[in-house]
């Protein structure tokens, strides 16, 4: 069957059905009620990582109540056993969001009648203006095409999992589970699984490490060391770090505190940021800033003080088993997370082995690893903290080129390659002009990119084609808070509702987030696209762009003081609606 071969149309085509779709959905049928609107969901529930299937007791949220939901539906505070300073069990965000879905209801269809579950997007491709997609049934196998003029992709970037191949596997009889599927498992209840190794060193691996010791099972925690694409492990922060305000989670909406970053996402106008990014005095003042911070994280884990006879120490980040100095948690080239539970770190050093190696062979229920030692051990269950692809597969390689998505760099055109480098080095030197303190980043290992970056507007907007968008494709620490903000962009943007600015403005623009981004974010920011501790400013960019101001309408003390909230965005969306009206 062709994709245009008995495709059902429609006229907006949304791709995921986590929290991104979902608040996608809701604002461009607040927008446009009338539009005929589906949503496609792989699995066979909302939510993507905080869906039913994949959360478990150890999952809790790393955002805090009054924070944590759309600016049009409360969430009910949990109960306070199910609470940690304001952060609370997973669980609730996932009735949040399913009973969003529940309530949110235009032209006589909720939300959730508008979602196509168990429904796996195989191909996209572009011909006489419509999106064809074809799709999988994946409980009946069965393929069904449709066809729209406009199309977001919201599946995001934890969607795909990233399953390595070990040599032997094929002989091993144990389970080998990614996290993805970890809360629908037995592996905790299941008593004969006594030996456990997780693989990987982000947050989703310390959960089941942290699990699966409490329930008395054997646990090794394997991370590679850098190198070979690793960057080793996390830095996970304590979950109560004293701030001004209620909690860690509101201080990272304020202003104030997101201009402590060197963010290119904030607008070069502010004295303030001046001082800070622009002069050697400000880059040492935001350096001893968060090297007091670092200090605090490193003291809480106690990676040296603690004794342990089980390689504890190796949890460091940017430790001596790299061969690399020490260096702020402001440069952490890895991931970094929340550390919700007390007792975490003295279960690890109690009963955790830790290794940084690679498996080398798995064979029987027998796990060997490629360290000095030689080092193997029983190994009922392999579970896989490996993170995730990049979810666009679906697209063959001439349209991600196309659309300014990453691709391989050896099939670029050596023209096009000429045209990036000059506008990135350009910007580049721009970048360095205003940052003082990225002209010198620490010594650390660097894990090149294959590929092409992302070369979207906004991380969201091709720069040739108005007719598709890619949601959630920015990696930013306030999920929700990100997500509703590129929602009320997008609705203006194919509304086209505010000037956009000319393609050579907008390459430059482009071009200014990948310099700034290697520049910041070392490793992770080789692709363009992340700006974990810039939510603010970039939401800040995106509603200013829009044209609306009620999320600046506090006053001076209050723009730079108060955190951002979920009402202000509700603000700013009526506020649009009612500029549209007006029209």
């Amino acid at each position: 069957m062709s994709p245009a071969e008995d495709s059902v149309s429609y006229d907006c085509i949304v791709v995921g059905a986590g929290l991104t779709g979902i608040i996608a959905a809701q604002r461009l049928l607040q927008a446009h009620p009338e539009t005929q609107l589906i949503i496609l969901e792989r699995d066979y529930c909302v939510g993507g990582v905080w869906s039913e299937r994949r959360i478990y007791p150890s999952f809790w949220s790393q955002w805090t109540h009054g924070i944590a939901e759309f600016s049009d539906m409360p969430m009910e505070r949990p109960p306070a056993k199910d609470c940690m300073h304001d952060l609370f069990r997973a669980k609730y965000t996932t009735q949040y969001l399913e009973d969003y879905v529940n309530n949110m209801s235009h032209s006589g269809k909720t939300l959730r009648d508008r979602i196509q579950f168990n429904t796996q997007v195989q191909s996209i491709r572009k011909a006489n203006g419509q999106w064809n997609l074809v799709c999988l049934d994946v409980n009946t196998n069965s393929q069904r095409s449709m066809c729209s003029p406009k199309l977001m992709m919201a599946n995001g970037q934890s969607s795909i999992p990233n399953v390595p191949h070990f040599a032997g596997e094929e002989n091993y009889s144990g389970k080998i589970i990614h996290s993805i599927d970890f809360g629908q498992s037995d592996i905790i209840q299941d008593h004969s699984i006594e030996h456990v190794a997780v693989v990987g060193g982000g947050k989703s691996a310390a959960d089941m490490v942290y699990e699966a010791a409490k329930a008395g099972k054997t646990v090794s925690w394997v991370t590679r060391k850098t190198g070979n694409g690793s960057l080793g492990t996390s830095a996970f922060a304590p979950i109560d770090l004293p701030t001004p305000y209620r909690n860690g989670v509101e201080a990272s909406q304020a202003r104030i505190m997101a201009s402590l970053q060197p963010s290119y996402l904030i607008p070069y106008r502010s004295w303030w940021t001046w001082l800070l990014h622009s002069t050697h005095l400000g880059a040492k003042l935001v350096g001893k800033i968060f090297a007091a911070l670092d200090g605090v994280i490193r003291k809480y884990a106690g990676y040296r003080e603690r004794k342990s006879d089980r390689g504890f120490e190796k949890l460091e980040y940017d430790n001596e088993v790299t061969n690399l100095k020490f260096s702020s948690i402001i440069w952490q080239n890895g991931t970094a997370g929340g550390c919700h539970f007390a007792d975490f770190w003295p279960l690890v050093a109690e009963k955790v082995y830790v290794y940084r190696a690679s498996v080398k062979l798995l064979s029987g229920r027998e796990l060997y690893l490629d360290d000095e030692d030689g080092a193997h051990f029983p190994c009922d269950a392999v579970l896989l903290g490996t993170g995730w692809k990049d979810g666009l597969e679906m697209f063959d390689k001439s349209t991600r080129m196309e659309l300014g998505l990453p691709f391989p760099k050896s099939i670029e055109p050596p023209q096009e390659t000429a045209k990036w480098q000059k506008l990135v080095g350009e910007a580049d030197e721009e970048i360095l002009r205003r940052f003082v303190m990225l002209r010198n980043p620490p010594e650390h290992y660097h894990r090149y990119e294959t590929r092409t970056p992302y070369r979207l507007y906004h991380t969201m907007a091709p720069l040739h084609d108005d007719s598709i968008l890619f949601m959630n494709h920015i990696v930013a620490g306030a999920k929700i808070f990100a997500a509703e903000a590129q929602a009320i962009w997008a609705v203006a943007y194919w509304d086209k509702a505010f000037q956009f600015p000319p393609l050579a403005e907008r390459e430059h623009d482009v071009a200014r987030m990948i310099a700034w981004n290697k520049r910041r974010y070392l490793s992770n920011g080789e692709l363009g696209n992340f700006a974990a501790f810039d939510s603010v400013p970039y939401v800040d960019g995106l509603l200013d762009e829009v044209g609306v101001t009620s999320h600046r309408s506090k006053g001076w003390l209050g723009n730079m003081f108060a955190p951002i909230m979920p009402a202000d965005l509700g603000k700013v969306w009526h506020e649009y609606l009612s500029q549209r009206q007006s029209k």
